[in-house]
């Protein structure tokens, strides 16, 4: 499953936008990420340490997005805090979508099926359908931002969003490749917002995936070549980090260092990026739910990267941090007054 990206126009943004960076956060429950997966798989123990989240987002004035998924929505003591956190301007409610845990289930349980873009396409709409019904029914709103789970996205999700009434999509990682699983893949890709559709309707904010380090402008180009099994046998990737020439890097506290993030985020917003996107998992919260905590000293030690990595984002590159509905309408402000077709960017010299 590929995307090609010169098929899609690039949002245009005001030329006077600060650096502007949202945080998103992927709210699911908790399973083993090492097991097959399981429709059983429905725990939601996690969604008692939003609290310690929610705390820093508040103290940087941040407004985060919360993409929930099926089992999250089901939750009523969840729904009724989120909900009470959205009514008093904290945070906003998206939809997120595991589909091996989201009815219908008329799809055998496996790795493949676990990206929404192999199902079918009438299955992928079915699903998408139950699972904003069950959000909405949860919250009170309808949702419009959507991020399906293992970046599965494609052609069809995008038409699938657009029937059930979205207008926002978080799903495409740049420069990232999901194949050996049986996903899509998004080598080419830049980190630009972009239409996913022809009459624009639907804006799509990419998974902030880049490269940082003096050969950074190749990184594009290179990113397929440091995925072959030869060169990670051979520490090629890793040898170019040590050696601050390429660095690939994905905005997020799991996994990724402090300054690893802020290498990627300076190198981004040097190269004239305007919209970041930072995301974690709400499972991730709980220690020893995920890779990234195993203990409550890694996750204490993960937030406090989040903490000092917004500061340093406000305070020294003198950046912004937005709600996406705030990003979504600031784009959409713009291309109503001047909306610009792919051949104009092209014209103009931008890079689509």
């Amino acid at each position: 499953m590929t995307l090609d990206p010169t098929r899609f126009d690039m949002a245009v943004l005001p030329d006077d936008m600060a650096p502007s960076l949202t945080v998103v956060i992927d709210t699911e429950e908790e399973f083993d990420w090492t097991a097959p997966f399981s429709r059983l798989s429905r725990g939601t123990r996690n969604l008692g340490e939003l609290v310690h989240l929610q705390a820093i987002l508040d103290r940087h004035g941040a407004v985060p997005l919360y993409v929930i998924d099926h089992p999250v929505a089901s939750n009523v003591a969840a729904m009724r805090w989120m909900s009470d956190m959205r009514d008093r301007g904290l945070c906003e409610i998206g939809a997120h979508m595991h589909p091996w845990v989201t009815p219908p289930h008329d799809e055998s349980v496996s790795n493949q099926n676990s990206f929404t873009c192999n199902l079918p396409d009438t299955l992928q709409l079915a699903k998408i359908a139950t699972l904003t019904r069950t959000i909405t029914e949860a919250v009170g709103e309808r949702p419009t931002t959507f991020r399906t789970g293992r970046y599965g996205v494609g052609n069809a999700v995008f038409q699938a969003l657009k029937e059930t009434g979205y207008t926002t999509d978080l799903s495409l990682a740049p420069n990232s490749c999901f194949t050996a699983q049986g996903g899509p893949e998004f080598y080419g890709w830049h980190n630009r917002p972009f239409w996913a559709d022809p009459e624009k309707r639907l804006l799509s904010l990419p998974v902030t995936t880049g490269f940082s380090g003096a050969l950074r402008g190749f990184g594009t180009a290179l990113a397929p070549y440091l995925d072959k099994p030869l060169a990670r046998q051979m520490r090629v990737p890793g040898v170019l980090a040590h050696m601050r020439l390429l660095e690939r890097a994905r905005l997020t506290p799991e996994g990724t260092g402090l300054r690893e993030m802020q290498r990627l985020i300076s190198a981004l917003v040097r190269d004239g990026e305007k919209v970041l996107t930072l995301s974690l998992h709400s499972s991730t919260l709980l220690p020893g739910a995920t890779v990234y905590a195993r203990d409550e000293t890694e996750r204490d030690a993960l937030l406090k990267r989040l903490d000092t990595v917004l500061g340093w984002f406000t305070s020294e590159l003198g950046g912004v941090l937005a709600s996406v509905s705030h990003i979504d309408a600031t784009i959409r402000n713009v291309q109503g007054r001047s909306p610009k077709l792919k051949s104009d960017l092209i014209g103009s010299g931008e890079t689509v």
